[in-house]
């Protein structure tokens, strides 16, 4: 029913908090759709904290993640992604799609 299911909500809401008082990362595991997103991002507004996001997919590198080279005006510069903005910014990221993750991003994720 809506309570038990408000119930399990507030539930994985503490745990999120826990993890986040005590500084560590969070991995939210379990059918993909809607549930971890929500649940993120009611996180995020609990906290009052700016988001980053990033969806995986097998097409996904390395520099998706942490920084891209792009040409502005004729000259290289290298655009910081997602995963650095949110270190540098002090923003949560939410990663999507882990399971589509080809195994070489892995150590980059986790790091």
């Amino acid at each position: 029913g809506v309570m038990t299911d408000s119930q399990v909500y507030l539930k994985y809401l503490r745990w999120l908090m826990q993890k986040d008082e005590l500084r560590q990362d969070s991995f939210l595991i379990g059918t993909p759709g809607a549930f971890r997103r929500h649940l993120a991002f009611s996180f995020a507004e609990l906290t009052q904290r700016e988001v980053e996001y990033l969806c995986l997919t097998r097409d996904t590198t390395e520099s998706d993640i942490k920084q891209r080279r792009e040409i502005v005006s004729s000259s290289v510069i290298y655009a910081n992604q997602c995963a650095v903005n949110a270190a540098l910014n002090g923003r949560i990221l939410i990663i999507e799609g882990i399971e589509k993750a080809e195994r070489n991003l892995l150590p980059i994720l986790n790091n």
